[in-house]
């Protein structure tokens, strides 16, 4: 099988041999930087941040119509701005919002905890990591419980148990 073939082929053979020198680069902060260099323009940053895909070999992408780069991240692709709870008990749901401009409703399923206690979940339909900036992270973290030592989110009508995110 050929390694990123969602990639035009001379961006694939260069990222293969480790000879793409433009690199784009996506910090844990939701940072971006080009070769080494950060972006200012907010325009760019919303196109950048609306654009990042990944490809069905898990390399992440700049991705827009046929326009597809390769980028490196540090930590997660998509990172969650704000969160809305709406309704009660199981009736409830939580929508994000993300970086990419989209409003997502949370699978509470997916949520698990990292490196410093960073608060992350699944998006795009499982495809893609988002992490949780402080003031939504704060959010929902005022549902947490704990019972016996073991600590657990009451949301959506369900008590999730906080699972730490691999590495």
């Amino acid at each position: 099988m050929e390694a990123c073939p969602e990639l035009p082929e001379y961006l694939r053979e260069l990222l293969i041999s480790g000879r793409l020198d433009d690199r784009i680069f996506l910090d844990r902060e939701g940072n971006w930087f080009h070769n080494g260099q950060p972006f200012l323009n907010k325009n760019i940053i919303d196109f950048f941040n609306k654009s990042i895909g990944v490809t069905s070999d898990g390399i992440y992408v700049i991705h827009y119509g046929d326009y597809v780069y390769p980028v490196s991240v540090e930590d997660a692709p998509v990172f969650v701005t704000g969160v809305t709870f709406e309704g009660f008990g199981e009736f409830e749901k939580a929508v994000l919002n993300l970086s990419t401009g989209a409003a997502e409703e949370l699978d509470p399923a997916t949520l698990s905890v990292g490196e410093n206690n960073a608060l992350y979940c699944m998006v795009s339909g499982g495809r893609l990591t988002a992490k949780f900036r402080r003031s939504p992270s704060f959010h929902v973290l005022e549902r947490l419980d704990e019972t016996d030592g073991e600590f657990y989110l009451v949301i959506c009508g369900k008590r999730i148990h906080l699972k730490r995110k691999l590495p």
